[in-house]
């Protein structure tokens, strides 16, 4: 899944689809451009044909019933055409010679001659203004001939309209082996296609590169960026830690001690009972205090921060909850023992700020800390039953801790969740992806 997030493979699936597309489209397109030029051609060779082969053979006298029609005119024509049918470098399977009402003038079959196969409409169309057209000869039997198969069907029948010296409008038809004009379709759509699915094929290819190293960049200034967060979060903890350090040693140490004192003092029988009850107070005030500056040192820094001392940490975190009438539990689950330190300092550091902004804004009766392991990392959720807020609302607002620590989630490849209405509580749900 992870794989397929990458720009540069969703970017090669979507330009795969579009190109599947193109393809299919352009195909069709180009199939029909290639039918349409093969068929052009064979046109512009029947046209070439009749004007310059067929044409100075059109006496009058081969007209049937023509009172010019001399003995051996026929013959002459015929050996001439067939002559023409068998050099053809065009390959012209037969050839056909018919007037405009239809009247067979010549065909290779000489019983055909003075037969009427009317005029089709295209026909007619090139007869009258000496154009040329195309069809198939299938069903153009039993003037044309047999194909080289056998069958007409395995023809394309090419006609052209011209005229004999003396006027009379004849047209020409020329009959082509299908095979011939399929193969010349092919050439000429290979060429089309490359020229229409090439230059896309081409764009792919530079784009990918270009998406690949500009992927690169990016990838390196997000690990640089994540670098110098996770620098900023050690410096953070090394503060962190020699500020509880100090007052640890320090303050602590003094406040211990002096507690003590007092506590001896107030129970020393040379000590007035007056000032005895005042010395019992202020130890008490002493060591109440003590408990609060413990909870504060465990929230800046635990002193036992990884996966076995998660508990008793979040334990500690959860703990001036009680001084603020919250009820608060902590369950850390047993999967959790062996997860890296990492994904524990994450951990903490969401629960925090979860825990903090409860106590402090929510007005809960119950806060509840669940942490757990699942087959891509640790899972943790804050939730409590207090007013909730609206997050649209709070989303540009700086103060909000959490939006801190969203950034270095993401980077991470987790996910940090804030769920919450007004009046509903708020559950905030953290996924760390190992």
């Amino acid at each position: 899944m992870r794989l397929l997030r990458h720009p540069v493979v969703g970017f090669l699936l979507v330009s795969g689809a579009l190109l599947v597309v193109i393809a299919v489209v352009a195909g069709r397109l180009a199939d029909r451009a290639a039918e349409e030029g093969a068929l052009a051609e064979r046109r512009a060779t029947n046209r070439l044909v009749t004007a310059a082969l067929v044409e100075p053979y059109l006496k009058e006298r081969l007209f049937p019933g023509s009172s010019k029609s001399l003995p051996g005119t026929l013959d002459r024509f015929d050996r001439e055409m067939r002559q023409l049918v068998t050099n053809s470098p065009a390959r012209i399977e037969a050839l056909t010679v018919r007037a405009a009402d239809g009247t067979v003038v010549y065909a290779p079959d000489l019983s055909l001659i003075g037969q009427v196969y009317p005029l089709t409409a295209a026909e007619e169309e090139a007869l009258l203004d000496g154009g040329t057209g195309s069809a198939p000869a299938g069903d153009r039997a039993p003037l044309v001939p047999a194909g080289p198969d056998g069958s007409p069907e395995d023809l394309v029948q090419v006609f052209t309209g011209s005229q004999t010296p003396q006027g009379r409008q004849v047209l020409v038809e020329a009959f082509y082996d299908v095979q011939d004009i399929e193969a010349r379709r092919a050439e000429i759509y290979n060429a089309y296609r490359w020229i229409t699915v090439g230059p896309f094929l081409l764009l792919v290819v530079i784009v990918t590169c270009l998406l690949t190293l500009l992927t690169r960049q990016l990838r390196t200034a997000s690990r640089d960026r994540e670098r110098l967060l996770r620098s900023a979060i050690s410096a953070s903890d090394a503060e962190r830690r020699r500020i509880a350090r100090d007052l640890h040693d320090g303050v602590v140490q003094d406040l211990a001690g002096t507690a003590f004192s007092l506590s001896a003092l107030s129970r020393d029988p040379a000590t007035p009972t007056r000032a005895r009850d005042l010395l019992e107070d202020t130890g008490v005030a002493l060591r109440d205090s003590l408990k609060a500056l413990r909870s504060l040192l465990a929230e800046i820094h635990p002193p036992d921060l990884h996966a076995r001392g998660l508990a008793a940490a979040l334990s500690d975190l959860v703990a001036p909850a009680e001084a603020a009438g919250i009820e608060a539990t902590v369950a850390v689950h047993d999967d959790v023992a062996h997860a890296p330190d990492a994904e524990v300092a994450l951990v903490w550091r969401v629960a925090q700020e979860a825990v903090r902004n409860a106590i402090r804004h929510s007005a809960a009766g119950r806060l509840s800390v669940e942490v757990g392991a699942a087959p891509s990392g640790l899972v943790l959720e804050v939730a409590d039953d207090g007013v909730g807020f609206d997050p649209e609302a709070v989303r540009d607002r700086s103060s909000y801790g959490l939006r801190g620590l969203q950034s270095l989630v993401e980077d991470t490849g987790g996910s940090l969740v804030v769920d919450s209405a007004p009046g509903e509580g708020t559950r905030v749900l953290l996924r760390v992806e190992r």
